[in-house]
């Protein structure tokens, strides 16, 4: 199992990291906020892709390892841990983790490989448990062709994502698996049209649901719904006429993601408000010219990334009290990274999560810690 020497700071930063994640108001700082950047290193990796934090600092994610294969990882106080597997002879097996929740209750996906025709044989959803890395369980549908793919567990242990078919190449429906009724398949938009892709992107305690549908080859649509009805319904008559998409929802029901608000091709981080109306998140495209909200938390602090794929410009937002901030400039280093990619969560501590790029083409990924000003009050240098 890899395992990462945590970063240990000078006492003085140690006491700031400290009183952040102590304080769930900790990103909620006078003027520009200060963060603490600190690599997620991984011995042997080929890349690093962080995904969800939650409440405990407790990070999850995926690696490639020296051969090739995606290993799931929790990453804590201690240090990084690669999440159990099935063992399975003569069969490869590669594994995501991309939520934990307060519990530390972890989902992802799993796939297993036939070698022999380089054909996916299984997929199951997989949930893991901080507290014990090496035990895992499945989150299986009705029949091993079902290939889930999770992206979100909420505190009350619901978990939603994508539901596929291997064997007959149907269109993606969303899925919500609880442990008392196992899989339910929430459909698409228009449950008579066969060919529209619909997934879950996200979920919160209550129960209300986030996500994205399209017609296969085309641009993606916000859609909400919520546990307990098993359909998926538009975000509203707006979002339909346009790109959009909706990617995380707060506990008080707040939605983000992007959207082509101008209707000239170019989507930006949005928040939509209860009729799914999208505002676009003020200065998050950071002078490029498009983007996307990828997280919220319960204070309202979103993060996302701004992009342009015609350079290769990327660039990870903090949007705290309607500012938005590029993440470089209030952190105190780059953690030799090239630049970020995103920012891909956060927490009610306003601890947030990345990916970065690394070197030309490989991928990394960041934690990054907020400095409460108070704490250098005697003088100290953050």
């Amino acid at each position: 199992m890899p395992t990462l020497t945590p970063f240990r700071p000078i006492a003085s930063l140690r006491l700031a990291l400290a009183v952040a994640l102590a304080s769930p108001c900790a990103a909620a700082l006078a003027g520009a906020p200060h963060y603490h950047l600190a690599p997620i290193e991984i011995p042997g990796a080929q890349g690093v892709w962080v995904q969800d934090v939650n409440d405990a600092g407790e990070a999850v994610g995926y690696y490639v390892d020296e051969n090739g294969i995606n290993r799931a990882f929790l990453y804590d106080a201690a240090g990084a841990h690669t999440l159990a597997v099935p063992v399975i002879d003569g069969k490869e097996v590669d594994a995501q983790a991309y939520a934990i929740n307060e519990a530390g209750q972890i989902v992802g996906s799993i796939q297993i490989w036939n070698l022999d025709t380089f054909t996916v044989e299984r997929a199951p959803g997989g949930l893991w448990d901080a507290a014990d890395p090496t035990a895992y369980s499945l989150i299986e549908g009705d029949s091993t062709a079902i290939a889930l793919t999770p992206s979100d567990i909420n505190n009350n242990g619901a978990v939603v994502g994508l539901k596929a078919n291997l064997e007959t190449g149907e269109a993606f429906h969303g899925f919500v698996w609880m442990k008392e009724t196992g899989v339910v398949d929430y459909g698409t938009t228009n449950t008579s049209d066969p060919s529209i892709n619909a997934s879950w992107s996200g979920i919160n305690d209550a129960g209300q649901l986030v996500g994205v549908w399209n017609f296969q080859f085309a641009v993606g649509h916000a859609s909400v719904g919520t546990v307990g009805t098993p359909e998926m319904l538009p975000m509203s008559a707006a979002s339909d006429a346009v790109e959009s998409g909706a990617l995380a929802i707060n506990a008080s029901g707040t939605r983000v993601g992007y959207m082509d608000i101008a209707g000239d091709g170019n989507r930006v981080p949005v928040a939509f408000d209860a009729e799914g109306n999208a505002s676009a998140i003020d200065g998050a495209t950071l002078g490029l010219p498009h983007g996307q909200a990828l997280g919220i938390n319960d204070a309202g602090v979103i993060v996302g990334r701004a992009d342009d794929f015609s350079t290769l410009s990327f660039k990870a937002f903090v949007s705290i009290d309607g500012i938005a901030y590029d993440i470089l400039d209030v952190a105190d280093n780059d953690g030799g990274f090239g630049y970020l990619l995103t920012a891909s969560a956060v927490n009610a501590n306003g601890v947030i999560v990345g990916t970065a790029r690394v070197g030309d083409f490989d991928v990394g990924s960041y934690i990054l810690v907020p400095i409460v000003d108070a704490v250098f009050a005697n003088g100290f240098d953050p």
